[in-house]
């Protein structure tokens, strides 16, 4: 049995804050992984620092797209099967696309120009002293971290244009088909969905957000996926740890 571990989920809007845990519990999902879902709100128990991350076998495995890997290889999971060479780099750009740059216009919208809308929707129900210390420290690591990766040093009328711009590829790329490669979702459809929800989900509105919803063709995957995320949910323990 894996053991994944999450952020805990939202009260709201995506199913978890985080586009990655996101990705990583829909892949077990979709690919019919059993699994154990624990929520933890300390990512550097991760062995890389940072959520999501697996137990199996006794051992524990960070990042996402190691995760998959790992799987592809141990279990076989291989949420790509039947795509040609091609749409499996294809498939590989979009995913790239979608975590190395819109990820982080993802990450000024909420962590630099709705701080305060964010606090209160995913850090509330923290107890004394963690509701004062974590959600400033999450805050001072994601903007440097921003400002690290470079987009972060941009205005917020570019960082916005850049994110849009990402969009439109994706509205072109995935057209009129249900998914984007056929009507059969894969890793890119998993990929997409766990940023696009992540941009619509939460009652947050911002040009990126405009900019998304002015695609109806990724609103429509979004509800698509989102509907075969909730239908393939198992059940799960579901385990809260806190940082001491």
């Amino acid at each position: 049995m894996i053991r994944l571990y999450t952020f805990p989920a939202s009260l709201k809007g995506p199913p978890n804050p985080s586009q990655f845990c996101v990705k990583l519990e829909a892949a077990l999902r979709l690919a019919g992984v059993p699994h154990e879902l624990w929520c933890e709100m300390d990512p550097a128990k991760g062995p890389k620092g940072k959520l999501p991350f697996i137990e199996i076998e006794g051992e524990r495995i960070g990042d996402s797209t190691l995760i998959l890997y790992h799987l592809k290889e141990k279990l076989g999971v291989d949420l790509d099967r039947g795509l040609s060479d091609l749409e499996r780099a294809q498939s590989h750009v979009i995913e790239r696309m979608v975590e190395e740059r819109l990820y982080w216009a993802i990450v000024h919208s909420r962590w630099a120009d709705n701080w305060e809308v964010v606090k209160a929707m995913f850090f509330t129900g923290l107890p004394f002293p963690l509701s004062l210390i974590v959600p400033r420290m999450a805050r001072r690591d994601m903007l440097a971290a921003l400002g690290s990766q470079g987009l972060g040093r941009h205005t917020s009328e570019e960082i916005y244009d850049l994110g849009a711009r990402d969009l439109a590829t994706l509205a072109m790329l995935l057209g009129d088909k249900p998914f984007f490669f056929g009507n059969e979702p894969h890793l890119a459809d998993i990929t997409v969905y766990s940023a696009l929800i992540n941009i619509i989900g939460p009652d947050i509105e911002t040009p990126l957000k405009e900019a998304a919803l002015s695609h109806p063709n990724l609103v429509l995957h979004t509800e698509r996926m989102g509907e075969l995320y909730a239908a393939r949910r198992q059940r799960q323990k579901i385990t809260l740890t806190l940082a001491a």
